[in-house]
């Protein structure tokens, strides 16, 4: 199927007690509520959705901008008062109510106890967490283990803005160099899949907490140890570059893509992953097959896969060229998984029926053809962005899963996760219907990426990522 052409004051501060987050940050929060304070000393400040009142002198100020420092230091569940300079910010919440939001209340005093003494209130209604981000979160994505979630050691590679202890399979001297040559290479941090190899496949995902969870079952929108309550769904964004240059008329001069997945984290451990048992099968992009440890990656799943490696033959799942591919464009596509049987026609596109993957010439699948002149689409060795949503309901005793994808889009929200994006339509647009056990399977998912090579190699850099939950 053708498709279309298509300020905030932040604050680290400590609570008493605590010596965790002092230092330079909190030096740097104090010289600033000064500087504003004096900046601002006849002017009233609005801060959205917050109550703020006149200030009339350098101390109202202050404790505004205390209170202003809770209202950015807040996360779901930091309530209690805390110590910044010469004043503190003391923290409520009340909710969360049906569509996730708390209210919080943060006080902030300085000099307290006295005769200058100066209160200010600010309450504000306020989303559970933030999204996850490779800049906040980034040591949340561990690197795989060679023979359970990789069949090799730079297959699939994490670069923090810290060098970390060595992944599994390279010695500590080796990954030091990799990460000298690589950790700066994109702000925030990023992960490097293929690494120029052959014959290479692996999974990587996010392994965190993400919001408040203190039950046994989390809440919609929250994850512990990276098994997140999927909730009504999500929405991702990122930005990846296939860094090699690709301008065959066939798209076989590199391998293969790689997925953004989405797993039952009730089927699947943290170490999932797919691939051949041995040998190479590239078109399987770590999605599909047992992979190194023979278990593969367990339905229910569903996965957006970038797919730059043309395999148009429509025989056994586990031969070779057997993905049934439109053609040679590169193409992305929605894929769920085939007829439960095996793993291997996982992202073969049309197998199965329950769901099924979409077929070439429906709404989950999209290419674009090479032009005359240039590289193909995505092998450009250019920045790409990608956006996807999952929005998820109960259909009567079964489950709707409408994904929604686009690459490179322009329009404004387009990176925004904290609500759906509607500046433009989706390159993919593909409900499917999941039985009630398939559906139950996914109330607690885990996400991340998946690649594969075969006889061709690809190095492929995912960076600038969010995501954030739909409520």
């Amino acid at each position: 199927m053708s498709c279309p052409f298509v300020s905030t004051l932040v604050i680290k501060c400590a609570p008493f007690g605590n010596n965790n987050e002092t230092g330079f940050s909190l030096l740097f929060a104090i010289v600033c509520i000064t500087l504003l304070a004096a900046l601002s000393a006849a002017v009233t400040i609005l801060s959205p959705g917050a109550t703020l009142t006149t200030l009339t002198n350098s101390r109202d100020h202050s404790a505004y901008y205390m209170a202003l420092s809770g209202l950015n230091y807040w996360s779901a569940g930091k309530t209690g008062t805390y110590a910044l300079g010469n004043g503190s910010f003391t923290l409520s919440q009340a909710g969360p109510d049906a569509s996730g939001f708390y209210t919080v209340t943060s006080l902030g005093r300085v000099n307290h106890g006295n005769a200058s003494e100066a209160n200010h209130q600010l309450t504000a209604r306020r989303k559970s967490a933030k999204p996850i981000t490779f800049d906040d979160d980034i040591d949340d994505f561990t690197a795989p283990v060679v023979g359970k979630s990789t069949n090799a050691a730079k297959s699939m590679l994490v670069f923090d803005v810290d060098l970390p202890d060595a992944p599994s399979g390279l010695a500590e001297g080796e990954w030091a160099t990799l990460w000298a040559e690589n950790a700066s290479r994109y702000a925030g941090g990023w992960l490097r899949l293929g690494g120029g190899l052959t014959d290479s496949n692996g999974a990587i995902w996010y392994g965190g907490d993400y919001g408040s969870c203190q039950t046994a079952v989390c809440p919609a929108g929250t994850c512990r140890n990276g098994a997140c309550t999927l909730g009504k769904g999500l929405r991702a964004y990122f930005v990846f570059v296939f860094q090699n240059y690709d301008d065959s008329d066939d798209s076989k001069r590199f391998a293969d893509g790689f997925t953004f997945t989405v797993v039952t984290a009730a089927n699947d451990p943290a170490t999932a992953a797919g691939g051949p048992a041995s040998g190479s099968r590239g078109e399987y992009l770590g999605y599909a097959g047992p992979g190194p440890a023979g278990l593969g990656i367990a339905p229910p799943k569903l996965a957006v896969e970038v797919d730059t490696f043309p395999n148009t033959g429509q025989g056994r799942p586990t031969v070779n060229n057997s993905r049934a591919d439109a053609g040679n464009a590169n193409h992305i596509a929605v894929v769920y998984w085939g007829d439960g049987s095996t793993s291997y026609d996982d992202n073969t596109h049309g197998a199965g029926n329950a769901p099924g993957n979409p077929a070439t010439d429906s709404s989950g699948y999209c290419q674009r053809a090479k032009p005359a002149n240039g590289p193909n689409w995505l092998e450009d060795g250019t920045a790409h962005s990608l956006r996807l949503e999952v929005h998820r309901s109960d259909d009567g005793n079964r489950g709707r899963y409408r994904v929604l994808a686009w690459v490179d889009p322009s329009k404004t929200g387009s990176r925004d996760v904290s609500a759906d994006y509607t500046g433009e339509s989706p390159l993919l647009d593909h409900t499917a219907s999941l039985s009630s056990q398939d559906h139950a399977g996914m109330d607690a998912v885990r996400f991340g990426w998946t690649e594969g090579t075969g006889g061709q190699t690809q190095t492929v850099a995912i960076y600038d990522f969010s995501l954030d939950f739909r409520h």
